[in-house]
């Protein structure tokens, strides 16, 4: 059997991290049956799924501390590094 495509392996993530078929289904607003069906790749996953589902696993996965994509970088020290540093 072919490997999973990265559609599928987004969707499987997604199930796992929102707690199972079922609860992605609620979640997304859909029908179990089209999670089942895209998941044993009968269907296709349509593009405004997938990018649903993408938004799933980064809202999952994203630490409470994250900075939102549009924020500057942290600036860095220029301070040269030092064995104190790691006390």
């Amino acid at each position: 059997m072919a490997a999973a495509s990265v559609y599928v392996r987004a969707l499987q993530k997604a199930v796992e991290v929102s707690g199972g078929r079922k609860a992605l289904a609620a979640r997304l607003g859909l029908k179990l049956a089209e999670i089942e069906r895209w998941l044993d790749e009968k269907a296709e996953i349509p593009h405004e799924t997938f990018l649903r589902i993408i938004d799933v696993l980064i809202e999952e996965t994203a630490s409470p501390g994250d900075s939102d994509p549009g924020d500057p970088p942290s600036p860095r020290s220029s301070a040269p590094f030092t064995h104190r540093d790691c006390d």
